[in-house]
């Protein structure tokens, strides 16, 4: 939020840029929801009966104990709806050509013959000589259609009719009917999830480059204000640092001092002119992400940070030139590291086995590191602070020199590197008018004479581990690594070749983790029930009956693989072959045969013979019982003609027995036993299959869907929380410290909106006399003070979430509430007011605060 309420320095209101995919996606989101919605009112219209119910009419006499009583009475019992009005006609003839080829059936009807196969095709005289179903051509868009419904709703009733069924294969093919001609819109689950995911899929594939832009632009923005922040101190700095070079005698500023304060007023400048077209080119939306503008961002940086180190140079440097109170705090920063180093070379050495080293000499190192720190924290008025501290430093040089000839005798491993002298060190010590660290200097020859002494004595400090730990990662596969991970030129913001690559690895292996769970989804909504082979009868009620005892129940058990998912009762009902078939040899083949009638009249007659078990009303046997017929032949072999079952054969489930029914073909076995235990398994299989459609929808087309909806549901889910947690707008009000920074930004407001009165009322009650200078540059640190304070207010406002719950960021709204607060102070001591200006500004940004002296100040 804090982004869209900047202003360049004309006053003009910048606005954050916008990807143009961010919009597309806005708008497939808009689409996705609206899908969403016409998905719910789909499934729930599913819930709702269809309009209609489906008329059935028997016509002529029928058998299998089907009238139009029977059929009514089944109908009021389950009543069959459809999307539209249907009529199914069952009618004892043949169909003509004209009905089962070309549809030619009144609207809305469906002729089903209970013919069970088609008139010899060489009477071609006869018009009506066909067997099947006749559907009216308005009732599918297409001729294909047309055939697919009519072998659907052949089938149901062939299927049904075959194992006993009479009313109910009426019904069932009823029932088909309205489903291979359901006209309503699709209510499948699956397929409105599809569509649905296919929205998100594209809503995503357009949010992804949208949110990378946004989280780029935000990580420039973020760098942008932390480098504004840092020219703003520096630019506070300004005014305290001029007050200080022009407190020094022109005669004791050393070249280096004169050279860093020109240095830091050209940069400054430099600085001042590069930030407006920066700022502009990083709210405009073609220039943002450009690499020239991650070059000048990085270049802006850069200088920022110079610009830090020599303002921190220079105030330090001028308190001991302009002999002011401090000067100790300022050689401190030079002389820690040469503590730390000869305090480490005394550890070392009074450790050491025997006498490698005379106490003499390190009593001189002792005495001469004594000195240096005395040198210190001497006192500021003397004129000659620094020559002292040098000399005191050639002093420790030389001893070190010494410790190193004499050690050097000893025998030595490798000698570990010496640590690099960063560049701030000898930043401060230009300005103070002091030579670079060189290889005479006393902190080389402390590291020099430490590196020698490690190689002789080993790593005795426990620190020495550390250091080498460090050292191995400099190897050469470490720096091979640090080059591909290596930023570009365009800016921090963009990830190296080792990051891309780990994002595209990530990215690969969660692509393979949607497909196989794709797959595995697919697989199991398509795939239809088979026979797993893998059981032993459970579920399986046996009863036989076999009044001579020629099948043992052990022995179909023995042979029986598959199991009933419900508890089925079977009855095998052994008969004489030769008394309820009519059997004949064929010629050429010691095989028999049959007729299809005589395979129908066997069954219904076994049927007829359980009486006593069928519903007296419809005549059909309960749901859970099956009657398997096994007739034995005088030779011992076992046939199966077919199934009596109460169970409705639905969907796409298959019966092999209709080859019997149809064509008269049977099979004689010489193991019974094994036979029944067969036809239970295939009847197990069946009762599977009951009711399972083949999928109206492409399973290909599905499983691609589900796939890279999976992908991208994942891949959201990350970015959501990775938004979370990199969110700079609303969200923040609730992490810590954003109280204290919202008001402190509203008073920071009002403080902008006085600024140009109270410049008004400086120049007409001060004027220009010579009274009036203090106040007016008390006025103008007042101005630097509130710029750089509001810097700051911009770069606390654009931390994200992860970043807000570190400690460091309640820390640093503290202090800019502190500096707001000295800012909101109009005390009459201009002069005081500047000095705590100054010394409130340098906590900004994080950094530790120092003790900063000015002129004037005891």
């Amino acid at each position: 939020m804090a982004a869209r309420l900047m202003h360049d320095s004309m006053g003009r209101r910048l606005r954050r840029p916008y990807h143009w995919t961010a919009f597309v996606a806005l708008f497939l989101a808009l689409v996705t929801a609206m899908l969403g919605v016409r998905a719910a009112f789909a499934l729930h219209a599913a819930s709702v009966p269809l309009p209609y119910e489906v008329t059935v009419q028997v016509q002529g006499k029928q058998d299998f104990n089907i009238s139009q009583e029977r059929v009514n009475a089944e109908l009021a019992e389950h009543p069959v709806r459809s999307s539209q009005p249907l009529t199914v006609i069952l009618a004892d003839r043949w169909l003509t050509g004209d009905e089962t080829l070309r549809g030619q059936v009144p609207d809305g009807q469906i002729i089903i013959s209970s013919k069970l196969e088609d008139l010899d095709p060489k009477n071609s005289d006869v018009d009506e000589r066909f067997s099947g179903v006749a559907l009216a051509e308005n009732l599918t868009g297409s001729k294909e259609e047309r055939t697919d419904a009519r072998y659907d709703i052949e089938n149901a009733f062939t299927k049904n009719v075959s194992v006993g069924h009479g009313v109910k294969a009426v019904v069932a093919a009823a029932h088909t009917a309205s489903v291979v001609l359901d006209q309503s819109p699709t209510s499948s689950v699956m397929f409105w999830f599809s569509v649905v995911g296919l929205s998100a899929m594209l809503t995503a594939a357009f949010l992804v480059p949208a949110l990378r832009f946004r989280s780029r632009w935000e990580s420039r923005h973020r760098r942008l204000a932390v480098a504004q922040r840092k020219l703003a101190r520096v630019v506070l700095d300004l005014e305290a640092l001029e007050a200080t070079y022009v407190a020094t005698d022109e005669s004791k500023r050393p070249q280096g001092f004169t050279k860093a304060w020109n240095q830091l007023q050209k940069l400054s400048l430099n600085a001042a002119r590069n930030e407006d077209p920066l700022v502009a080119a990083i709210f405009d939306g073609e220039q943002c992400l450009a690499k020239k503008t991650g070059e000048q961002l990085v270049g802006f940086e850069a200088t920022t940070r110079k610009l830090t180190t020599l303002a921190d140079s220079l105030m330090g440097a001028g308190s001991v030139h302009a002999r002011l109170a401090g000067t100790g705090s300022t050689f401190d920063q030079l002389s820690s590291p040469i503590n730390d180093a000869a305090t480490e070379l005394l550890i070392r050495l009074e450790n050491a086995p025997g006498k490698m080293v005379a106490g003499a000499d390190l009593a001189a190192l002792r005495e001469a590191l004594g000195t240096l720190l005395d040198a210190a924290q001497g006192d500021a008025k003397q004129n000659n602070a620094v020559q002292a501290w040098a000399s005191a430093e050639e002093e420790l040089s030389q001893i070190a020199g010494r410790l190193i000839r004499k050690l050097r005798r000893y025998p030595h491993g490798k000698r570990p590197p010496i640590p690099e002298v960063p560049a701030e060190h000898n930043q401060l010590r230009s300005t103070l008018g002091l030579a670079p660290v060189s290889q005479q200097g006393a902190l080389h020859q402390l590291h020099v004479a430490n590196s020698v002494a490690r190689s002789i004595l080993g790593d005795t400090l426990s620190t020495d581990h550390g250091r080498k730990t460090e050292t191995k990662r400099t190897s050469w596969q470490a720096a091979l690594l640090e080059k591909f991970s290596a930023v570009r030129l365009g800016g921090k913001d963009e990830p190296g070749k080792l990051g891309r690559a780990k994002v595209i690895g990530l990215l690969a292996v969660l692509l393979c983790a949607s497909l196989i769970a794709a797959g595995i989804i697919v697989y199991n909504v398509t795939k239809k029930p088979r026979a797993t082979y893998e059981g032993s009868g459970q579920g399986m009620v046996l009863e036989i009956d076999d009044k001579n005892g020629l099948v043992d129940e052990s022995e179909i058990r023995k042979y029986m693989e598959e199991d009933f998912e419900v508890e089925q009762h079977l009855l095998v009902a052994v008969r004489d072959a030769e008394s309820y078939l009519e059997l004949h040899a064929r010629e050429g083949s010691e095989y028999r045969e049959s007729t299809p009638r005589s395979v129908q009249q066997a069954i219904w007659r076994i049927k007829h013979e359980y009486k006593d078990r069928m519903d007296p009303v419809d005549q059909e046997l309960p749901e859970d019982l099956t009657i398997i017929p096994l007739l034995i032949t005088d030779e011992g072999k076992g046939i199966m003609p077919g199934l009596i079952s109460g169970a409705v054969i639905s969907g796409t489930a298959s019966w092999g027995s209709t080859i019997g029914w149809e064509y008269g073909s049977i099979h004689e076995s010489q193991y019974p036993s094994m036979e029944v235990a067969h036809a239970a398994e295939d009847f197990a299989t069946v009762l599977k299959q009951a009711g399972y459609e083949e999928p109206d929808y492409n399973a290909a087309l599905l499983f691609w869907i589900l796939a890279f909806m999976f992908f991208f549901t994942v891949l959201n889910l990350i970015q959501l929380v990775a938004y979370l947690l990199g969110a700079t707008s609303r969200i923040n009000r609730f992490s810590r410290g954003s109280r204290a920074l919202e008001q402190t930004r509203r008073r920071l407001e009002q403080l902008a909106l006085g600024l140009e009165d109270s410049q008004i009322n400086a120049v007409a009650v001060l004027g220009s006399s010579e009274s009036g200078r203090a106040d007016e540059a008390g006025q103008r640190l007042f101005e630097r003070a509130l710029m750089m304070a509001w810097r700051e207010a911009e770069e606390l406002s654009t931390m994200s979430l992860s970043e807000r719950l570190g400690s460091s960021f309640g820390t640093r709204a503290e202090h800019l509430q502190r500096l707001v607060a000295l800012l909101d102070e109009r005390d009459a001591d201009v002069a005081k007011r500047a000095r705590d200006l100054v010394l409130a500004s340098r906590g900004a940004g994080g950094d530790e605060p120092q003790k900063v002296v000015l002129p004037g100040q005891a």
